[in-house]
């Protein structure tokens, strides 16, 4: 063996182990069919930590590109908590067969269709779409791949923290509420006296106890609502439940907003008028056995907000005061004051 040879030779050994034969090649000016066939000759191989980066770099190549052949969404707050509120309810996420990426899916009665055309409306720049039969659906895209792998544990739906920091505002509880909630009223009885009185559940129960525990402490930190947990003996066992009256009220307010804008669920938060039929029901049953029935609750406050109302929020947004200040100073609740605020700026009355 020339001197050339071992040359060329001791380059090869130190170098085509770790380095792109292509560049190698380039270097030595010959080959890269020589190279490779020097390297086999001589027993030259790949080390191990360059060919698993090689590995990870086409897979990170393939990744890119085949992300680049979907089109891009850019999900809005508001966007984020309708599907996080509905998967947590009704909604459900799909990966099937062949297919590389998830998609979002709800079905429901037909009574319930203004409400899955709301969702839809709300969704539409994410190519939501509701069938024939009146499913609401998306199409198959990686961001549903992305929730389904946070949402799913073999194929089963969970409650992780990842997921319950993503819904942070009340559209999404108004969702949760209208999937799976109910606006019970319940009565007792005194001597002389029928009490009625309201009572809201949300119907968790195909989540575990653990799961309905951090649900819980998150709407309390989150949204200040304090839901109790409550045992049954169906599904997974638990529900959550609030039985307070100004914490249902509260909760009621909180919701309202969006809740009334579909008409086939507007009862859910028509707390007034809930009462008043089941005072009628009772009286209209035959069975009076008590001279007093007590309706035992406030009357949900106004979601109104007054000319002069709308002049103190500009007048402070503008002075920098932040929307709990404004909160307190008109004594409502904070998200009230944040969905007049956003209400306030689609009506383009605030900057």
């Amino acid at each position: 063996m020339n001197s050339n040879t071992e040359d060329l030779l001791s380059f090869i050994k130190i170098n085509y182990p770790i380095f792109n034969t292509c560049y190698i090649a380039k270097e030595l000016n010959i080959s890269e069919a020589t190279i490779r066939r020097m390297a086999k000759r001589h027993g030259i191989k790949k080390d191990p930590a360059y060919i698993k980066a090689v590995h990870e770099s086409a897979i990170a190549a393939n990744k890119k590109k085949y992300e680049e052949m979907y089109k891009t969404y850019n999900l809005t707050d508001i966007q984020r908590n309708i599907i996080v509120g509905s998967l947590l309810g009704d909604g459900s996420l799909a990966l099937y067969g062949r297919s590389k990426n998830a998609y979002y899916r709800e079905h429901g009665c037909v009574k319930q269709l203004g409400y899955r055309q709301w969702k839809q409306l709300n969704l539409t720049d994410l190519d939501f779409i509701i069938s024939r039969k009146g499913k609401l659906s998306s199409p198959c895209h990686p961001l549903y791949t992305e929730l389904y792998r946070l949402f799913y544990d073999k194929g089963i739906k969970r409650i992780t923290p990842d997921i319950i920091s993503m819904l942070n505002h009340p559209i999404g509880l108004a969702c949760l509420y209208m999937d799976d909630g109910t606006l019970v009223i319940d009565s007792s009885y005194g001597k002389s006296t029928k009490y009625l009185f309201p009572r809201i559940s949300l119907y968790t129960l195909s989540f575990s106890r653990f799961e309905n525990e951090m649900l819980k402490e998150h709407l309390l930190k989150q949204f200040h609502i304090p839901f109790k947990l409550k045992e049954r003996p169906d599904g997974n066992r638990f529900i959550l439940e609030l039985n307070q009256r100004n914490h249902i009220l509260y909760f009621l307010e909180l919701v309202k907003p969006y809740v009334s804008q579909i008409s086939c669920m507007a009862y859910k938060v028509d707390l007034q008028n809930r009462m008043n039929e089941a005072k009628l029901n009772y009286l209209a049953s035959g069975k009076v056995l008590h001279k007093n029935i007590l309706l035992r609750y406030n009357e949900v406050k106004s979601n109104f907000y007054s000319e002069a109302d709308e002049k103190i929020i500009t007048k402070m947004k503008l002075m920098g005061n932040t929307d709990k200040e404004i909160a307190e100073t008109l004594n409502r609740s904070y998200w009230s004051i944040v969905d007049k605020i956003r209400r306030m700026r689609t009506a383009e009355k605030l900057g």
